[in-house]
């Protein structure tokens, strides 16, 4: 495969001088432009649009704007401090503009034209990036740096650097706002934006000289934070998406109109006053699946991160987004401000904003913020965060982890929303460095438990868990009863009435009296008994266990056990076990044995010719002479118990 194809802007007229009454527009075009003339190698289709667009070391001026109208494009310097765009303006009704426009157009736009330079029928442009530049905005106001009109995958922007700008560096939109129709809108998904640095800091500086300041009261543009109120990142109807390690500063000092630094009095110093940009660090509008991690949002007193339904173009849901392991520094504005705004009529009434998680985010400085977070018009929303939080009256499901509700000063949540989850932490007074509580709210209005009849307590397949809270309804009675399920004495989970009575209890009223020569323990039950083990211990220690039995509707039970009497010269003991539902012990009983018994009378005289006495269970008699070694059976057994031999003993 034939090496891409690689275009130097010097090689096309570029300067990179940084003379700002050149031009360097006319030359950037032209290398852009000429990546689409031909493939590179004269003859196979491969390559007809695309290639790198390379600016060596060097300050390149523009006045005009440069448009990437193919895909496969991408604009790429050494580094960001060595290879920088300076966009230049002309004074226009007191404001600083670019290409004779104040607002609405930027310096590089990537955008698919057909020949009649409108939007073609390729709706979106892939494959496209800048890297390793800079950007110095100090000739322009407002005017966006880089627009994406319907990104759509492998869209990488990375190692850039934007300095003093006060409109926005990115911007990333499905349709643009400035021109309404009825068609169908675009979405743009798959744009990256990593390693980038957006920086105000520089529009002032100032030294010292013998103890005494020095101010460098303004650079070329006079620039003054307080111009910078367009958002530094909008992306607007962008889908699958993320910003990673994007750096934002706003700015450091307070400048009064001349560009002078305002100080403050502090003990025998004389400081500078810390400024806030009233500006967005980054806007989603109508997006879904943005993910912003490990970036960072300084001086800034509008939100640093602000979500919300779309404005304009096709997605007015904004969902699934992902806020992780971000710094917020000197804020006065929240950390994240998520308002959804009221519902269109076409949209079913939903909520504009939805399912989105913020974890692991961090707020340093000495700035305050009201609230770190803001809430409302919103659904589903997760946070897990140590950080003041407001829940608006129209924010629903909202579930907060991980917050200290101890705060001295003001209320570290405000909760008006509607089924909010607040799991936090409260330090105990006494022992603030050894000892903490979890405590659980559920707010705001109540909490609704399920309704469950008592048969059906264990034949849920949730897993039990103890804790568990059920309102238990009675077959018999209209009475409803709160129970939970927690440990009872012997260790076993039991559904537990609030009174601490189980809730399903039990046991054998009585066992009738067991025969050697019968197969069934018998007897009468009453409550929850769900089945029965039975345990027979024999003479040697060693024991026979089975489990079941039949409980009937009569409130008897019954028992079948032909082991017992096969064994029952062997038998010393039977114990019945009553199981509720979920197999816990509910009581034990001993099982009274009655065995065959035979007495002789002691006065039996030799001579005589019957053997007497009495018997219990005996079914037959016989004599044996063992010295004869002879059986004679037979014998009377009488129904008072008495018993009679017949015999001629010599």
């Amino acid at each position: 495969m034939a090496e891409m194809k690689r275009n130097n802007v010097k090689d096309f007229g570029a300067l990179g001088d940084g003379d700002l009454t050149k031009d360097d527009s006319v030359a950037i075009q032209k290398a852009i432009d000429d990546l689409y003339k031909s493939p590179i190698d004269g003859v196979s289709g491969l390559f007809e649009e695309g290639g790198i667009v390379y600016f060596p070391p060097g300050s390149y001026v523009v006045k005009k704007p440069i448009y990437i109208k193919r895909a496969g494009v991408t604009l790429e310097g050494l580094t960001p401090m060595s290879t920088q765009i300076v966009p230049i303006s002309e004074e226009l009704v007191g404001k600083k503009s670019f290409d004779d426009q104040t607002d609405g157009n930027a310096v590089f736009e990537f955008v698919y034209y057909n020949g009649a330079e409108l939007p073609g029928n390729r709706t979106f442009i892939r494959n496209i990036g800048i890297r390793n530049l800079g950007f110095n905005l100090r000739g322009i106001n407002t005017t966006t740096t880089i627009r994406i009109l319907r990104p759509y995958d492998l869209c990488l922007f990375e190692n850039l650097i934007f300095f003093n700008i006060r409109g926005t560096a990115i911007k990333a939109v499905g349709e643009y706002g400035e021109i309404p129709d009825t068609k169908a809108k675009g979405l743009g998904q798959g744009l990256i934006l990593r390693d980038i640095h957006i920086d105000n800091s520089a529009t002032v500086s100032d030294s010292m000289t013998n103890g005494i300041y020095t101010t460098t009261t303004k650079l070329l543009d006079s620039g003054r934070i307080d111009l910078a109120e367009k958002p530094a990142i909008h992306l607007e109807n962008i889908n699958e998406s993320s910003l990673t390690n994007v750096k934002f500063i706003a700015c450091m000092s307070q400048v009064d109109e001349n560009g002078n630094i305002i100080r403050k009095q502090v003990g025998d110093e004389m400081v500078r006053t810390p400024a806030q940009a009233p500006r967005q660090g980054v806007l989603l509008e109508g997006c879904a699946g943005i993910s912003i991690k490990e970036s960072s949002f300084t001086n800034i007193s509008k939100p640093a991160i602000h979500i919300r339904r779309g404005t304009y173009g096709r997605q007015m849901q904004a969902l699934y987004h992902f806020i992780q392991s971000n710094t917020f520094e000197e804020i006065t504005g929240s950390g994240v401000t998520i308002d959804g705004g009221a519902p269109q009529t076409d949209d079913k009434g939903r909520k504009g904003v939805s399912q989105i998680t913020i974890s692991e985010n961090r707020f340093l400085g000495n700035s305050i913020n009201q609230y770190a977070y803001i809430l409302d018009n919103c659904d589903l929303v997760t946070i897990r965060d140590r950080a003041t939080i407001y829940i608006g009256e129209k924010a629903s499901n909202t579930t907060v982890y991980a917050v200290d509700t101890n705060s001295g000063i003001t209320p570290k949540i405000v909760d008006k929303g509607l089924r909010s989850i607040i799991m936090g932490r409260k330090y105990n007074t006494l022992d603030q460095e050894n000892t903490y509580t979890f405590n659980t709210r559920i707010e705001p209005r109540r909490i609704t438990i399920p309704t469950i009849s008592k048969n059906n307590l264990y034949n849920s397949s949730v897993k039990d868990v103890e804790g568990d809270i059920v309102l238990v309804a009675s077959d018999d009675s209209s009475e409803h009863k709160l129970a939970i399920l927690r440990k009872w004495i012997d260790g076993s989970l039991r559904w537990t009435y609030m009174q601490s009575e189980l809730v399903l209890a039990g046991q054998l009223e009585a066992i009738n009296p067991f025969l050697v020569e019968d197969t069934y323990i018998r007897g009468v039950y009453s409550g929850d008994v769900w089945s029965l083990i039975v345990t027979a211990t024999l003479m040697d220690g060693s024991v026979i266990v089975k489990k079941g039995g039949t409980l009937k509707d009569d409130g008897t039970f019954e028992f079948y056990y032909k082991g017992v009497v096969k064994e029952f010269r062997r038998c010393k003991g039977i114990q019945v076990e009553t199981l509720d539902r979920a197999g816990n012990k509910l009581s034990e009983h001993n099982v009274e044995i009655i065995r065959p018994t035979l007495l002789i009378s002691p006065n039996y005289q030799v001579g005589g010719s019957f053997i007497t006495g009495n018997y219990t269970m005996v079914k037959t008699l016989g004599l044996y002479v063992a010295d004869e070694d002879v059986e004679y059976p037979g014998g009377d057994l009488n129904s008072d118990g008495s018993l009679n031999i017949m015999h001629c003993l010599e």
